[in-house]
């Protein structure tokens, strides 16, 4: 009987340890699963609520009160290491706001953040897009590098957006289109940035200057670009696009400058570039375009500079283009132009350089050239040009 009790307790003392090792594994394993899911939450949160507060009731943001400020104060110090990289920020608590580096204060929310040419060698932080008064954002002349965050399409007050001269990487968010208050410019060349350029930045209508030259763009010309109403310059030279120039770009009434030049462009160029009124430049050179000049372009009555060279341009010089009263510099060279020099170009009086070399060019050399009195140079080289030099030409002093 006492050894069946003492096998009876045994088992029992047996039991009782395996409940307590069970609790503990049962334990173990909750709280494995409880950090997980701490880890996993925090993943999840937005930058803009991972931002740790460091500036209620400092010397940066002295007024507790001013919520807004202290949240653009910590956007920015949560932004400072990720951005300047190895260069230098006076951004902390112990400085006025107001006193920081390149940051504009109105109205208690920091409105301008102007950092160009400061040497700033991070990446473009994401918390720069929790900065909702933000009306100018000027990071160019720098060495950033990694893509532009998405969320910068977030900043609805922005003006002004200068990112040129750095080495982003990746494609153009698309999320820039909804920019809708973007009036001075949008500058994003001299980068590596790559992909197609977004149709949505046809919606900034109040954009005055979109520079996106010297990148790896490739794709075409979105045709959403002539809603651009506003457009003063246009900057899309030295890529890698393709495809024709959309004729909608003639309905950009207010454009100065066309730089189209140094692409893969083929097609034609269309008429409607001669509705561009005020184009002061037009260079669409080192492309593939083909076709004849389109007469209209003696139209655009305030052109200074017109830059059709290094394409596979055929027919003759429209005689309109003498009418370009203005023009200073007229570039129509290898190309496979035909016919004569028009004599209409001797009406070039501010003309300072023309040449048409490496064309098929025929007949003789206009007389009418020695009145182009501000000419300095003059290259008709490579062409099947006969008769005589005239004499005229010998009076241009400053060729």
């Amino acid at each position: 009987m006492s050894k069946l009790l003492r096998n009876s307790t045994r088992s029992c003392s047996i039991f009782m340890q395996r409940i307590v090792v069970l609790s503990a594994l049962t334990f173990f394993w909750s709280a494995v699963i409880l950090i997980g899911l701490i880890l996993v939450a925090g993943a999840l949160i937005p930058v803009a609520a991972q931002t740790i507060n460091l500036c209620t009731n400092s010397v940066a943001v002295p007024d507790p009160e001013d919520a807004n400020l202290v949240a653009d104060c910590n956007a920015l110090l949560a932004a400072k290491d990720t951005l300047r990289g190895t260069a230098s920020l006076n951004w902390s608590t112990t400085i006025p706001i107001s006193q920081w580096d390149g940051v504009t204060v109105s109205r208690s929310r920091v409105t301008s953040l102007r950092l160009s040419d400061k040497k700033l060698t991070g990446s473009i932080p994401a918390q720069l897009g929790n900065l909702s008064n933000l009306e100018s954002l000027d990071l160019s002349h720098n060495d950033l590098t990694g893509e532009i965050p998405a969320v910068l399409g977030n900043l609805s007050n922005l003006v002004l957006l200068g990112l040129s001269e750095n080495n982003l990487t990746g494609e153009i968010p698309a999320t820039l289109g909804n920019l809708s208050n973007l009036k001075s410019w949008l500058a994003l060349s001299h980068n590596d940035l790559t992909g197609e350029i977004p149709a949505a930045l046809g919606n900034l209508s109040n954009l005055e200057s979109l520079d996106l030259s010297h990148n790896d763009l490739t794709g075409e010309i979105p045709a959403a670009l002539g809603n651009l109403s506003a457009l003063q310059q246009l900057y899309l030279n030295d890529n890698q696009l393709t495809g024709s120039i959309p004729a909608a770009l003639g309905n950009l009434s207010a454009l100065q400058q066309l730089y189209l030049y140094d692409n893969q462009l083929t097609g034609t160029i269309p008429s409607a570039l001669g509705n561009l009124s005020n184009l002061q430049r037009l260079a669409l050179n080192y492309n593939q375009l083909r076709g004849s000049i389109p007469s209209g372009l003696g139209n655009l009555s305030l052109l200074t500079g017109l830059w059709l060279n290094n394409n596979q341009l055929t027919g003759s010089i429209p005689t309109e283009l003498g009418n370009l009263s203005n023009l200073e510099w007229l570039l129509l060279s290898d190309n496979q132009l035909t016919d004569e020099i028009p004599t209409e170009l001797g009406n070039l009086s501010n003309l300072q350089g023309l040449l048409l070399y490496d064309n098929q060019l025929t007949g003789s050399i206009p007389a009418q050239l020695g009145n182009l009195s501000n000419l300095q140079h003059l290259v008709l080289y490579n062409n099947q040009l006969t008769g005589s030099i005239p004499s005229g030409l010998g009076n241009l002093s400053l060729l």
